[in-house]
């Protein structure tokens, strides 16, 4: 099925998410015409977004992403600024050449704070497979970040949730 509008698009995703059965919540967003917010890996807290941005038609952006450690943040602020940006440049070769793309937060002091991945298809190009590809290589590249982080300086304290509480992601 080719896919050329937005409500092709839409219905589309929305079939392919619900038939592999994650949870699709629909998301207010003024700035899209549609924005799902969906639990991937399946039956898990972690989340990813698709979104049709209404500034970029046909376009599709499969967006995650994971909030550093305030113990990392830390290490991160008391390291050399050479040393950090080595850190820096290490995370950035092995991510460079992936097809989806990432994007490192930081502060006024260049100190990572948070990192998002996304990966972007056409409408041309839209499919389930690509739809899932896109989710696979987001959940791939947030596990990357969160292992080199925790090698780096330890695996961090995790804040306890209640039953039913989301987790937000930590690397």
């Amino acid at each position: 099925m080719e896919i050329t509008t937005v409500e092709q698009a839409k219905a589309g995703i929305y079939k392919w998410l619900s038939e592999n059965q994650h949870q699709v919540k629909e998301i207010k967003d003024e700035n899209a015409n549609f924005h799902f917010e969906i639990d991937y890996p399946l039956h898990t807290q972690k989340r990813q977004r698709v979104i049709q941005p209404k500034e970029y038609p046909g376009l599709v952006v499969i967006l995650n992403g994971v909030s550093l450690a305030p113990e990392h943040i830390e290490k991160l602020t008391k390291m050399k600024e050479d040393k950090r940006e080595v850190f820096y440049a290490e995370i950035r070769n092995t991510l460079i050449f992936l097809e989806n793309s990432y994007d490192m937060n930081m502060d006024e002091q260049g100190v990572a704070k948070q990192v998002q991945f996304s990966y972007e298809v056409y409408f041309d190009g839209l499919s389930k497979t690509n739809l899932f590809k896109g989710l696979l290589l987001n959940h791939r590249t947030l596990l990357y970040i969160v292992s080199t982080f925790n090698e780096k300086f330890g695996i961090p304290v995790l804040p306890t949730t209640s039953a039913g509480q989301d987790v937000v992601g930590r690397a």
